[in-house]
């Protein structure tokens, strides 16, 4: 694959498809309840939870980015579950910018996200100073003035199976009129040994 100089990226935990599929309605109940087209919602094949986001990486630099973060996370961060919670708004109800679903146990998704920074911070690249707390984007607000939210009082969340955590995806991010267009550029496997570990 031929990438230009400088290219955007996220690692991030990829959705399995039944996962997406189930999602994906879920969304469609919710974009046919918002009766607005201030809201612009993820489509089903780009649903994902991000783990870092860098803006800005020199192409030349992405092997040693990939090593540097294998060798913290491959075979010495376990593989985990985690599960879909209730919806929310980011940062918060009075400046609502993004709709997204909680997921949980956070524990083990920081700690990924701690080891990950470390080895982006060892390529000489900055990480996002914000407090991490793991989300699912399921649509971003426009414009949030004049929109009416209360929709989502009426919506209840479907119930969705507990999700292993077996690898990290580094995905290229390319903006685009529509939304952005995501490609797989690498996967990480975790440990294995706790793949069968429960919820907290």
């Amino acid at each position: 694959m031929m990438l230009p100089p400088v290219i955007r990226i996220f690692f991030a935990v990829d959705l399995p498809e039944s996962a997406r599929e189930k999602l994906g309605g879920f969304i469609a109940v919710l974009k046919k309840k918002s009766r607005t087209h201030g809201i612009r919602w993820t489509r089903p094949e780009n649903l994902h939870i991000t783990l870092q986001f860098l803006a800005e990486v020199q192409t030349e630099h992405l092997p040693a980015l990939i090593e540097n973060v294998r060798a913290r996370i491959e075979k010495t961060m376990n593989s985990l579950q985690i599960s879909l919670g209730s919806l929310h708004l980011f940062p918060n109800p009075y400046r609502p910018r993004v709709i997204v679903l909680d997921v949980f146990p956070q524990e083990g998704l920081f700690s990924l996200s701690s080891q990950i920074g470390e080895g982006i911070k060892a390529t000489r690249y900055e990480i996002e100073s914000r407090p991490f707390r793991a989300h699912l984007t399921l649509g971003r607000i426009k414009q949030p003035h004049g929109i009416n939210l209360g929709f989502l009082n009426e919506c209840e969340v479907p119930k969705f199976e507990i999700l292993p955590v077996r690898e990290v995806v580094l995905f290229r991010s390319e903006p685009q009129p529509e939304g952005s267009a995501y490609s797989v550029l690498e996967r990480i496997a975790l440990n294995a040994a706790a793949d069968s570990k429960s919820l907290l």
